[in-house]
């Protein structure tokens, strides 16, 4: 039997094994059910929270544990944003704690670089940096 979506249940091994294989959206919260991150399952439900429940860096250890909610979604980007959208919606546009955490590390998004064709010579040549004229 799986664990009922949208019910909070706690982080352990033995209701994560419980869980469906599929694409979802989940919520991780505190004891007293505090939200502390947001995020969707890349098509795996089961194996994203046991990589979060496994790992302490992803999900610091607090006291009382940790329990989660869950939607199960094929659109799970759209239902990210939704989520997110309305939780920021009740707290000031402030992402939850681990999210924001999560945000801060994430190196900056550079543009993509082009190839730049420049002929030289009767010769072509092909750059990734763009040609200092």
């Amino acid at each position: 039997m799986f664990a009922k979506p949208d019910d909070w249940q706690p982080l352990t091994p033995e209701v994560i094994a419980a869980l469906p294989e599929s694409p979802a959206v989940f919520e991780v919260a505190n004891l007293v059910r505090t939200v502390l991150y947001v995020d969707r399952a890349h098509g795996k439900l089961r194996e994203r929270l046991t990589s979060l429940w496994q790992d302490p860096t992803k999900l610091p250890v607090r006291p009382g544990g940790h329990y989660f909610r869950y939607e199960l979604n094929a659109r799970e980007e759209e239902a990210l944003q939704m989520r997110l959208a309305a939780y920021r919606k009740r707290h000031r546009g402030v992402l939850p704690p681990i999210n924001r955490a999560v945000e801060r590390v994430r190196p900056a998004v550079r543009p993509v670089e082009r190839p730049v064709e420049r002929r030289v010579a009767g010769a072509v040549i092909f750059s990734t940096v763009p040609a200092q004229v």
